[in-house]
């Protein structure tokens, strides 16, 4: 466990920092402090007074660049915990989410399909984004997780900001996650609620979680609502967006009373508990326990790891250096050793200048690589579920009686087949079509289209007839190799 964990939350027109500290086996808030991102207005600016001219702003522009509040609070943030290395937390609107379902297969590969889920989503098509997971429920057969990833667009502020102050930050969370954390005993205080709506209404903006068996499997950032109408609206969308069973309750967190005209659109979609949020601090806090505890969510963008590792070893070359110099300044004779080792140092800097260099070039590639052969994949009907359709319906007994009730087509796994038969023989005929089936009759080197043809219920008779079910496999589950039939 790390003996001190300090988190910055950036939350709306404040920043607010936590640093927790290990008292015996557990870590406790050890200071915490808050700084206001709103420029406070300067005397004569109601009136118009004390515009400075166009050419007196360019001279200054710098110098306002470096005085912004963000750079301030950052400044201030090192200054009053004695570090320039932060975990970062950053509110819903300015990141990418997506809480998705995949098989439990997938677990050694949730980057690539959370880089895949977010490429698909993503308002930037040109930027390679560095997308983080958490993994938030999990059974035998499911994975529950959340995808994010901070674009450089909207965080542009923030990346200017942080070389400005010359912070450097270690991981990136939500803030929303924080919160979530930190308010869980009051979120979850009515038990037994299958499917619950949280609304946050912190720092003048609304993020929303659903939660299905306390597992957050929705997330948004909402921003600021300017009437109950539109936040009812905003909330009605975000509930199509994931379709489930009704809500049990709609549970809003804020700092201060909202108004009873919100409440009572909100009572529309289920019943409303609010919960006062009394320590400003909980959501920074949230995000350093959940630091603590590991295996949280992670959307640093790559350009903020690199500007963390240069300057990991800018302060390690200087520290080599004052030390070569101390040596250089007691024994005359070792100026040529300092000499080799500041020619090492500065190989070493083009040599990660030279990765940086040509990382792009390789992301680019693979990137358009991966884009082109997803976008062949499926740009190929040749053996879409048409085709298989038609080799199928032409395998079927000419027997009037013969009909098919259900087709469900699963590419390159299986066909799964449903109907009525007039005799037992049309059964057993369809049956051996079916495994002697294939896109190309009549040729001498035609595969089966299915290399594995399983009933799975029926033939008993009923009204219609007798009933049959076929599970029809592209693949021959002890090979494990694709066959020619499969569908691409």
């Amino acid at each position: 466990m790390a003996k001190q964990v300090t988190v910055l939350g950036l939350a709306g027109s404040v920043l607010r920092g936590v640093r927790l500290d290990e008292a015996g086996e557990a870590l406790v808030r050890g200071a915490e402090e808050a700084w206001p991102l709103v420029e406070a207005p300067a005397e004569g600016d109601a009136d118009g007074a004390g515009e400075a001219e166009p050419a007196e702003a360019d001279a200054t522009a710098e110098v306002v660049v470096e005085d912004r509040p963000l750079v301030r609070a950052f400044r201030s943030a090192a200054t009053a915990f004695g570090t320039r290395e932060f975990v970062l937390s950053v509110p819903l609107s300015r990141l990418l989410v997506k809480a998705v379902r995949l098989p439990a297969e997938a677990r050694d590969d949730l980057l690539g399909a959370a880089q895949l889920e977010l490429d698909g989503i993503s308002p930037f098509p040109d930027e390679a984004l560095t997308p983080g997971v958490e993994v938030v429920a999990e059974t035998d057969t499911e994975i529950f997780a959340v995808f994010a990833a901070l674009p450089a667009a909207p965080s542009e502020d923030i990346s200017e900001a942080l070389a400005s102050a010359k912070v450097h930050v270690t991981r990136t969370d939500a803030t929303a996650l924080g919160w979530l954390r930190g308010l869980w005993p009051q979120i979850c205080e009515k038990a037994g609620v299958v499917r619950r709506l949280v609304l946050l209404f912190l720092d003048g903006e609304w993020d929303l979680a659903l939660l299905e068996n306390d597992a957050p499997v929705y997330l948004r950032g909402l921003g600021v609502a300017g009437t109950p109408e539109e936040l009812g609206r905003e909330v009605m969308l975000s509930l199509l967006q994931h379709e489930g069973d009704g809500l049990g309750e709609v549970v809003v967190c804020s700092q201060d009373e909202v108004e009873a005209a919100v409440l009572a659109r909100l009572s529309a979609f289920a019943p409303v508990r609010p919960v006062r949020v009394e320590d400003d601090f909980a959501g920074v806090e949230g995000n350093a326990r959940r630091t603590q505890e590991g295996m949280a969510l992670d959307v640093t963008p790559e350009a903020w790891r690199e500007a963390r590792a240069e300057s990991r070893f800018r302060r390690k070359m200087m520290a080599c250096l004052g030390v070569a110099l101390g040596v250089w300044a007691l024994l005359a004779g070792c100026l040529f050793g300092v000499d080799v080792v500041y020619g090492m140092m500065a190989d070493h800097q083009k040599k990660l200048q030279g990765e940086k260099k040509h990382r792009a070039a390789l992301t680019f590639v693979t990137d358009m690589t991966n884009r082109v052969a997803l976008i062949e994949r499926y740009a190929d009907q040749s053996r879409g579920a048409l085709e298989v359709l038609r080799v199928v319906s032409a395998a079927l007994p000419s027997s009037e009686e013969t009909a098919l009730r259900s087709f469900s087509y699963r590419r390159g796994e299986s066909v799964r087949l449903d109907g009525f038969a007039g005799e037992r023989d049309d059964i057993l005929s369809f049956t051996e079509r079916l495994e002697a089936a294939s896109f190309d009759e009549g040729s001498e080197d035609a595969e089966p289209l299915f290399p594995k043809v399983k009933e799975t219920g029926g033939g008993g008779k009923q009204k219609r007839g007798y009933r049959f079910a076929y599970d029809c496999r592209f693949e021959d589950d002890e090979e494990g190799a694709p066959r020619k039939g499969r569908g691409k």
